[in-house]
């Protein structure tokens, strides 16, 4: 009985397009957000991203973020509004990547268990707003050690 009353509270599938309106392509290893068409997303290592979170969350302006596997490590990816390159003469801090427009990312699926693509901060329905990117990289730089030092010094050495 409670796997048929579980049935009846999931959906069938995760409906990333149209709960949220995600560009979502289906491959054979599941849903997969396609970066570019006002949504993007910045990558670091997971392990480097328990700052940047707490940041965020104080500045209110904490979105979806996902933790993914890599061969080296795992990875967190927070999803972002698109917009136009918002760090202007300072590149991102070292190991952090805002992915290029058709960069895909595997999205959690709950009837896929063999898909490693887990939610850190799901997504909420209610509050779907993408905080900007300029306010993700900006947070990202006032949490990494050292990271403002790297983007100051002349002639960009590190």
């Amino acid at each position: 009985m409670e796997l048929q009353r579980d049935l009846v509270t999931r959906p069938a599938f995760p409906d990333y397009r149209g709960v949220f309106g995600w560009p979502v392509r289906w491959e054979a290893t599941g849903p997969h957000l396609v970066i570019g068409s006002g949504i993007g997303a910045v990558a670091m290592p997971k392990a480097q991203s328990e700052a940047v979170l707490a940041g965020l969350a104080r500045q209110d302006c904490l979105g979806p973020v996902l933790a993914i596997p890599t061969k080296r490590e795992m990875m967190s990816v927070l999803l972002v509004e698109a917009e136009l390159p918002a760090w202007g003469d300072a590149p991102p801090p070292e190991q952090v990547r805002v992915l290029p427009a058709g960069t895909t990312v595997p999205l959690p699926d709950w009837r896929r268990p063999e898909i490693h693509a887990r939610w850190i901060v799901e997504p909420d329905a209610h509050r779907r707003w993408l905080p900007s990117l300029g306010a993700v990289l900006a947070t990202i730089r006032s949490s990494t050690p050292g990271a403002l030092f790297r983007t100051l010094v002349p002639g960009g050495a590190r």
